[in-house]
C-alpha cells in the first residue's frame, strides 16, 4: 500500500470516525430532551418576508394560520404591492378570521439584502415582546411554539433558534437538497454547539427576545450581508445575550427543484460558509469523506470502500429518519453517496467566483459575506422561486 493511499485511509477513517462521535452526541442529546417535552406560555410575533410564490407556499402558510399558541401575531410583508404571495395572504386571512394578522407592503431599497429590506418594514408593525423570523418555505407543527419558547425561560437568553431539516422531496434534486440540508443545517449545527459550542445559526427559526434585537439596533447591522442570520446571532451574542439551541427543528419544504436550482444554492451558500468561517470550512471534507474513497478502489484497500459507505449511509439515513420524524425513501437513502459526492465538487467550486446571485440580482460576496450588488437584473416573476430562498 502506498503512502498515499495510508494518508487517505487515515483521512477517510478520522472522518467517518468524527461523524460517528457526532451522531452519538446528537442522539443522546435528541432521546434526552424528547423524554422531557416542555411547553411555555409567551406572546410571539411572527415576521415573514415574501417573494413571489414558492413551491407549496399555501401549505406552509397556512400551517402558521393552524398554530395552537396563543397569543400569535402574523406579519407578513413584501417589497412589491402585486407581488402573488400578498393575493395569498389575503385569501388565507379570509379562511382564518380569528387569526392577528397583519399585511405589510414596502421595503428599504438602500438595503443590500432583499430580505432584510422587507424584514425593516415589518419590525415596526410586531406587538409582541418575542420575535420569530421566518422564511417563506418553512412549514410549522401545529405545537412548535410552546415548545420552542421554553428556551427563553433564562431571561438572559436573547435568541433561540432551530437547526434545519428539509422535508417533501419528489424529485431526485429535492431529495439530494433535502438531505444535505438536513446533514449539514440539522445534524452537524446540533454537533457544533454541543462539542464545540460554536452556534452555526440559521434564519428559517430564529427566535428573537425584543429587547435583544433593540440592543443591537434592530436589522441596521445585517442590512448589507448576505449571512444576516448567523451575522444576527453573533451581534446579540456580542451584546451580552445567550444564544440557545431548541431541541425543536425546523421543516423547510423543498418539492420538485433541479440540479441547476441545487447547485446554484449551494455555490451561495458555501460561499458565505467559507467567508464567514475560513477555519471551519475545511472540516466540511472531514464530515463528508466518502467521495475520498475513490482512489482508494484502485488499491488493495478496495474491499473497505464499500463497508465505509455502507457505514457513512446508514449513519446519515438513521440521523435524517430520527431528525425529520420518518425515513427517506430507499431510492433516496440509495443516492446519499451520490449527493456527497455532488456537494464534494460544490466545496470547491465555491472558490471559482466571488459573486452570487440572490433575487434576480448578481453582488459581489465580500468579507463577512458583505454583500455589494453588480446588477439591477430585474427580479425573476415566475411561479418557481425555488433557488432564490
Amino acid at each position: 500500500m502506498s503512502a498515499a493511499a495510508s494518508l487517505l485511509l487515515v483521512f477517510v477513517s478520522a472522518g467517518i470516525g468524527l461523524y460517528v462521535v457526532a451522531w452519538l452526541i446528537v442522539v443522546g442529546w435528541w432521546a434526552w430532551h424528547r423524554r422531557r417535552p416542555a411547553t411555555a406560555p409567551g406572546a410571539v410575533s411572527i415576521l415573514k418576508p415574501l417573494c413571489g410564490l414558492d413551491e407549496d407556499l399555501e401549505r406552509n402558510l397556512a400551517s402558521f394560520f393552524e398554530l395552537e399558541h396563543d397569543p400569535v401575531q402574523l406579519v407578513f410583508g413584501a417589497a412589491d404591492p402585486d407581488d402573488p404571495a400578498l393575493a395569498l395572504v389575503r385569501r388565507l386571512a379570509r379562511r382564518y378570521p380569528g387569526r392577528d394578522v397583519a399585511i405589510v407592503v414596502g421595503h428599504d431599497p438602500t438595503a443590500a439584502s432583499p430580505k432584510v429590506g422587507v424584514l425593516e418594514s415589518l419590525l415596526p408593525h410586531a406587538r409582541h415582546d418575542l420575535i420569530l423570523l421566518s422564511d417563506s418555505n418553512v412549514r410549522i407543527a401545529p405545537d412548535d411554539v410552546g415548545r420552542v419558547l421554553a428556551g427563553f425561560s433564562d431571561p438572559r437568553v436573547g435568541m433561540v433558534y432551530q437547526a434545519v431539516v428539509g422535508v417533501g422531496e419528489r424529485s431526485l434534486p429535492a431529495a439530494v437538497e433535502n438531505l444535505h440540508y438536513t446533514e449539514i443545517a440539522g445534524f452537524l449545527s446540533i454537533a457544533a454547539a454541543l462539542f464545540a459550542r460554536h452556534h452555526v445559526v440559521n434564519g428559517k427559526g430564529q427566535w428573537l427576545r425584543r429587547e435583544a434585537l433593540d440592543a443591537i439596533g434592530g436589522f441596521a447591522g445585517v442590512r448589507d450581508v448576505g449571512a444576516d442570520d448567523y451575522v444576527l446571532a453573533q451581534l446579540v451574542a456580542a451584546a451580552g445575550w445567550r444564544l440557545r439551541l431548541a431541541p425543536v427543528p425546523v421543516r423547510i419544504v423543498h418539492r420538485d427543484w433541479s440540479w441547476r436550482s441545487a447547485a446554484q444554492r449551494h455555490l451561495r451558500h458555501a460561499g458565505m460558509r467559507r467567508r464567514l468561517c475560513p477555519w471551519a470550512y475545511p472540516l466540511e471534507l472531514i464530515f463528508n469523506p466518502l467521495p475520498l474513497t475513490l482512489p482508494l478502489v484502485a488499491t488493495g484497500l478496495a474491499p473497505l470502500v464499500p463497508l465505509l459507505v455502507i457505514l457513512k449511509v446508514a449513519l446519515e439515513a438513521s440521523m435524517a429518519t430520527l431528525l425529520r420524524g420518518s425515513a427517506p425513501a430507499w431510492p433516496h437513502m440509495a443516492i446519499l453517496p451520490v449527493k456527497d459526492l455532488f456537494y464534494f465538487v460544490g466545496w470547491f467550486a465555491s472558490f471559482t467566483s466571488n459573486t452570487v446571485t440572490w433575487r434576480g440580482r448578481t453582488y459581489l460576496l465580500g468579507r463577512g459575506t458583505r454583500l455589494v450588488p453588480v446588477a439591477d437584473t430585474a427580479p425573476e416573476v415566475s411561479r418557481d422561486r425555488r433557488a432564490a430562498a
